[in-house]
């Protein structure tokens, strides 16, 4: 007789353990979409406000900075202080769409083990990769290249690949839209549910 109690004691407790897992299942995959979320619009945030600032900084620069562009125009400041701001955003984005890659993993990982599975969420967590992972991995290497190319090439006239240069800022900000307002929905529906 002890047996079957035994039995049923550790498959009462499989099952508890398995109820507290999809219990806690839901808030991780929503505590990390809304991370990868809250991390779209801080990019940019981030994106713009470097360049805004490195204007700000030249209309009123600190005593400081006179001194240590001691020899420069303000144009060759203002060109030194835009392309740091440049590298800067690249690092930003890198390092934004690697991490994008990791969570939207984490995210679909947790998704696929899920029973039932969600097959809207599935779609749209992959749709999300996808977006991300043709940004990751193809346009942001070719803003990156072509940023770089003409860093220091005079903009007046402008140079003959900036409707390039444009088109593919377009593209970025288009397909991250698209990715946020994909993403969003999906939250909004996990928290409705």
């Amino acid at each position: 007789m002890a047996i079957p109690s035994v039995r049923y004691n550790a498959s009462v407790s499989i099952a508890l353990q398995a109820d507290r897992r999809r219990g806690r299942t839901p808030m991780i995959k929503v505590a990390i979409l809304s991370a990868w979320l809250m991390a779209t619009p801080f990019m940019w945030f981030a994106a713009t406000q470097s360049f805004a600032t490195v204007d700000r900084v030249l209309r009123n620069p600190n005593p400081q900075l006179v001194e240590a562009a001691n020899g420069m125009t303000e144009g060759q400041t203002r060109v030194v202080l835009r392309h740091l701001a440049s590298e800067i955003n690249r690092a930003y984005f890198k390092g934004f769409g690697l991490a994008q890659v990791v969570l939207g993993g984490v995210l679909l990982l947790l998704l696929w083990r899920e029973s039932p599975r969600d097959p809207i969420g599935l779609g749209v967590v992959c749709t999300m990769m996808g977006l991300v992972l043709i940004l990751t991995f193809v346009v942001t290497p070719k803003i990156v290249s072509l940023g770089r190319s003409i860093d220091f090439v005079p903009r007046n006239p402008p140079p003959p690949v900036m409707p390039r240069f444009w088109a593919l800022h377009g593209t970025f900000t288009g397909l991250d839209g698209m990715k946020f307002l994909a993403g969003l929905g999906l939250l909004i529906r996990w928290i409705l549910r």
